[in-house]
């Protein structure tokens, strides 16, 4: 799955490093060509956070709880796409 979201914020990104590293799968966060991984703040803050992000998240049991904590942390920018 994928979705779009903004951190634009270093609290926005602090938790969604929590949420991703709270989840089982793979979560991949992308900005233009680069790619990193979702549970490393390091790597999120290496992004141009000032655009919009998208995250690929592995299908997993638990991947659509993840998907509805970051929506009702309001850090969703679109629904979810398969």
């Amino acid at each position: 799955m994928i979705i779009k979201i903004r951190l634009d914020t270093i609290y926005k990104v602090k938790e969604f490093v929590g949420l991703a590293d709270r989840y089982d799968g793979k979560v991949e966060v992308s900005s233009g060509r680069s790619m990193v991984n979702g549970k490393s703040i390091l790597g999120i803050l290496s992004l141009d956070l000032s655009d919009d992000l998208f995250v690929k998240v592995e299908e997993k049991e638990d991947s659509y709880c993840f998907l509805q904590e970051l929506q009702t942390w309001g850090l969703c920018m679109e629904g979810m796409q398969g």
